[in-house]
């Protein structure tokens, strides 16, 4: 993408990326000192537009920081505490901030929200579930493979058991679940019911990391950080048919390496799958959800400047 000025919109927050900075710095320099300047790696000019590049992101970073502290579903450590009184709630001794981000969605859908909310609130409470997607269908015809009014929940690991029980304790009397898996719940009548739900399809993905290394660079460190951060992004802060947002990873992956931070430049981050490689967002359909089987090969980090 091409170098744009920040901007906030009705879809949320635009930050331009690291490489679309670089770019931007190397075209100015240019129109200023001929655009046959020598500008590559190993000429110190461009080293110094890389820093200068790595320091605007960095303040982009934490503009994105900020900007996500407003929001419950993004909001982490102290930014989250100033959060919860506004849903009557604190946070409890050593509790996690996705345990804090549960019971603010509890909350609301104590408030008497819509159905599904509600469902969504109690299908989180089982189990090692990780992610919840209510697909509602109250149309005559079907829809994206819900069939008429149904509802379809996708839920991620959790006991397909439990599962069914609290979607039947939970739903509306009369409305069909959907799905490929199947379970029979029997009421407090002893009749047995037929309850559906489903998986969401994993979409395998891969990363492709271009670094400029520096002084001071320790691939021990940064490395590992960057695997885990990215294991960790894809597989738990993702949610179902959530698109992956490629330049958003670049201020995290500089927060993930802490003090080495200033040690190197990303100068490519490139995502591949079934759906190719892309540089600026993974569209992801409604019943899918990035994965990533294994960080220490389906993350390849080439290192370049040592």
């Amino acid at each position: 993408m091409a170098y744009f000025a920040p901007y906030i919109d009705a879809s949320g927050i635009h930050l331009p990326t690291y490489e679309d900075r670089l770019q931007d710095l190397l075209t100015s320099y240019r129109s200023i000192f001929g655009v046959d300047a020598v500008l590559d790696p190993s000429v110190p000019d461009y080293q110094l537009l890389s820093v200068i590049a790595k320091a605007l992101d960095d303040t982009s970073a934490l503009v994105l920081s900020a900007y996500n502290s407003r929001n419950p579903a993004l909001a982490s450590g102290q930014a989250l505490d100033l959060l919860l009184p506004m849903y009557g709630l604190q946070r409890q001794e050593g509790e996690s901030d996705a345990s804090c981000r549960s019971r603010i969605k509890l909350a609301l859908a104590a408030r008497g929200a819509f159905f599904p909310d509600a469902l969504e609130a109690a299908i989180r409470q089982v189990p090692n579930v990780t992610h919840v997607k209510i697909r509602v269908n109250d149309t005559a015809g079907t829809v994206d493979s819900v069939p008429p009014y149904s509802i379809m929940c996708l839920v991620n690991n959790g006991n397909a058991n439990e599962l069914a029980k609290v979607i039947w304790n939970k739903k509306p009397p009369g409305i069909p679940t959907a799905g490929s898996i199947s379970r029979t719940v029997t009421d407090s009548q002893g009749f047995s019911h037929t309850v559906k739900l489903q998986r969401p399809t994993l979409l395998s993905i891969y990363y492709r990391i271009e670094l400029t290394a520096y002084a001071g660079y320790d691939a021990t460190a940064v490395e590992p950080a960057i695997r885990s951060l990215l294991f960790r992004v894809t597989n738990t802060d993702q949610d179902i048919g959530e698109d992956l947002i490629i330049p958003q990873l670049y201020g995290k992956i500089y927060q993930a390496a802490g003090e080495y931070a200033s040690t190197f430049a990303i100068t490519s981050l490139q995502v591949s799958g079934s759906f190719g490689t892309k540089t600026d967002k993974v569209e992801v359909p409604w019943n899918n959800k990035v994965n990533l089987n294994n960080s220490d090969t389906d993350v390849v980090i080439v290192v370049s400047g040592q």
